[in-house]
């Protein structure tokens, strides 16, 4: 007798007497996971006290514990049962001597403060033959293999159960979130073969990112196989927590003050509904959530000036949780707030140039940013107030076409002799053959609107210069290269 396949069948027999009726006729997730033949399935349901996981799978690959992890923390759905809970010093570590194509988890991430990254998992060297998952640049999903990281434009959302799959070959880095496919990434590289057979829960990834992973996981199984979107499918139906079929939408003015409500998505198997506002960059990325905003409304206030909003809509029945989160807002308008420095916007080093006005000298102060290291710099040149019998304001000096070495030209639009009385006009024409991902200006330090596609262009109200030196930082994003930046200066006189 294959007693490993008995006691699996024993452990289902006993989970489904304590599942309410509706679920005891339909399949049980574990049952749908297995069939699919994982190399070793984690399910976190031993103990307090515990140090090994026992393997589900036939191939008795247990999973050791390394920290001080928490077991019995709830899980993501009720045939789950229980889950672990991990602080950024604990792992879970196992040998799997087998090539994985694979992987399918139920994540619960702390929240991440800007610039930090997490490792979920890792199967061999993720610098050589191995693979790692984790969260990466801007808080988004990253799969990194043969040294090469792929990042994609999928987010997790924080203190919340989600079902992670990621499936990889030489060609493609599949990302499904809830059982749908979220992103296709393409890769041109060997098919990872994990020849060290070390798998890693948690920690940095071994190695493949900055910071560890922190809070809940379960369910974790690694397959030998490409899972089909209907594996994927099959196994999120088998958890019976609630599906999103249309995301939440938000409506409402984009103004500092305005009132923004959110309009509830479509469900199957739905029960209660939550929700929590997050704000984001001006591209709709890097989110973050806003302490306290749980409400179905929300009141834009002056840090969400020339960012975008959106919104996590989480749905809990009797069996767990579903989330699905909004499409990002346009961007908000109002005056700009300085983003704090660590949010990952290099500066260029350029010292300030303070220059005098005819009143009173300038104050000008060096600027101390460090040039592509994500860390902002914070030199500026203090425009220096004039008295208002000094006269109006005049462009004193600008340089209205600045080249930006093999992608494109900024220019300035013509600027009048006399009074400033209409926005200064700036835009960016990519070189011919350059496809260009996103444009970002920035004036003093302070970012402007986000411009948009295809002529990328911003306004500057006169109101937003005074008499001295300004200078106007704009970074161009190609599509598949490496970003440049160019720095417009412009002198302000009185007269």
């Amino acid at each position: 007798m294959d007693f490993t396949r008995a006691g699996v069948a024993l452990a289902a027999i006993t989970g489904a007497l304590a599942l309410p009726a509706a679920a005891q006729a339909a399949p049980l997730y574990a049952d749908a996971v297995l069939e699919d033949g994982p190399l070793t399935y984690l399910r976190m349901s031993e103990a307090a006290g515990t140090t090994v996981l026992q393997d589900s799978s036939p191939y008795d690959r247990d999973g050791n514990l390394s920290g001080a992890p928490v077991l019995g923390a709830p899980g993501p759905f009720v045939d789950a049962g229980t889950a672990l809970g991990l602080a950024a010093a604990d792992t879970v570590g196992a040998s799997v001597p087998v090539a994985s194509a694979s992987v399918e988890l139920w994540v619960r991430p702390s929240r991440l403060a800007r610039n930090q990254q997490a490792g979920i998992a890792a199967h061999g060297d993720p610098s050589g033959d191995g693979w790692a998952l984790g969260i990466g640049t801007k808080r988004k999903l990253a799969f990194k293999t043969g040294g090469v990281v792929l990042t994609s434009k999928v987010s997790l959302a924080t203190d919340t159960w989600t079902m992670l799959d990621v499936t990889f070959t030489d060609k493609k880095v599949l990302v499904y979130r809830n059982g749908v496919l979220a992103k296709s990434l393409n890769r041109n590289g060997a098919t990872p073969a994990s020849t060290s057979g070390a798998l890693v829960l948690g920690g940095n990834g071994a190695g493949a990112f900055t910071g560890s992973y922190a809070g809940g996981l379960d369910e974790v199984a690694v397959f030998p196989q490409v899972l089909t979107d209907g594996d994927v499918s099959q196994h999120f139906t088998a958890a019976h927590v609630p599906i999103n079929t249309a995301p939440p939408t938000v409506t409402g003015d984009l103004t500092v003050g305005a009132t923004l409500t959110a309009q509830p998505g479509s469900w199957t198997d739905g029960g209660t509904a939550t929700y929590q506002w997050e704000r984001c960059d001006a591209d709709g990325e890097d989110c973050e959530d806003i302490v306290d905003a749980t409400g179905t409304t929300y009141v834009l206030a002056a840090a969400d000036a020339c960012g975008t909003l959106q919104v996590a809509e989480t749905m809990t029945n009797a069996y767990g949780t579903g989330t699905a989160v909004s499409a990002p807002t346009g961007v908000v308008a109002g005056d700009c707030v300085p983003t704090p420095p660590g949010d990952g916007t290099p500066g260029d080093g350029t010292p300030g140039t303070g220059t005098p006005g005819t009143g009173t000298p300038g104050t000008g102060t060096p600027g101390t940013g460090t040039p592509d290291t994500g860390t902002p710099g914070t030199g500026t040149s203090a425009p220096v107030a004039q008295p208002a019998a000094a006269g109006c304001l005049r462009i004193a000096s600008v340089r209205r076409r600045t080249r930006v070495r093999g992608l494109g030209v900024v220019k300035l639009g013509r600027v009048a002799s006399g009074c400033l009385a209409t926005p200064l006009r700036a835009s960016v024409r990519a070189k011919r053959g350059v496809k260009l991902g996103s444009v970002r200006f920035r004036l003093d330090g302070k970012r402007l609107a986000r411009a948009k596609r295809p002529r990328f262009r911003v306004q500057v109200a006169p109101a937003a210069l005074t008499a001295g030196s300004h200078k106007l930082v704009v970074k161009l994003r190609p599509r598949g290269g490496k970003p440049r930046r160019a720095v417009v200066r412009l002198k302000v006189a009185v007269g």
